[in-house]
């Protein structure tokens, strides 16, 4: 009986976890949030649906760009913003940011996606493109059926010293070409 029981349990979770796992086309829609909160007209009502209220996203690479190659007002380490409103503040006032996703892949909570900036908004001509990985963490939003999934916590990587130098903040004495 007992051991029935536990099957019986671990049939259960086993089925819980497997309802609640990511699909590819949830992936892609992820995916195409994110990008939409980059690359296009700042979207409140977006933000709202596709972030949790206690989003963290975490980029040492934005924090670089923010600092303007500096070492403050952000940590390198430390979080860029640490809920959805603070997102909302600091990304509202961005102008849309070229953004293609070149790669996505995903597991049951998590999209991962390799990227490349287009239209970086800087004053020159890359001399490399900026690209990244973004890692994404979701949860399941039981409260819409058209955004199943939201975005709870953000991890970047980006080639920032290419978007400085885009931007026109680092200029290079060093180089030989």
């Amino acid at each position: 009986m007992r051991t029935q029981i536990l099957a019986s349990v671990s049939l259960l979770a086993a089925g819980a976890y497997a309802q609640a796992c990511l699909t590819t086309a949830e992936a892609q829609l992820v995916a195409d949030n994110f990008q939409a909160l980059i690359d296009q007209p700042f979207s409140i009502p977006l933000a709202e649906a596709a972030l949790t209220e206690d989003y963290v996203d975490w980029a040492s690479g934005v924090n670089t760009l923010i600092n303007s190659g500096c070492a403050a007002p952000l940590s390198l380490t430390g979080p860029t913003f640490t809920n959805r409103t603070d997102f909302i503040k600091g990304q509202s006032g961005q102008a849309p940011i070229g953004f293609q996703i070149l790669n996505l892949w995903n597991n049951c909570d998590t999209v991962m996606l390799r990227w490349r900036g287009t239209n970086l908004g800087g004053p020159t001509t890359p001399a490399e493109d900026t690209t990244g990985m973004i890692v994404l963490e979701v949860v399941q939003n039981t409260s819409s059926t058209t955004q199943p999934w939201q975005i709870q916590t953000s991890y970047s990587e980006f080639n920032s010293g290419a978007w400085l130098y885009d931007l026109g903040v680092f200029k290079p004495t060093n180089c030989t070409s």
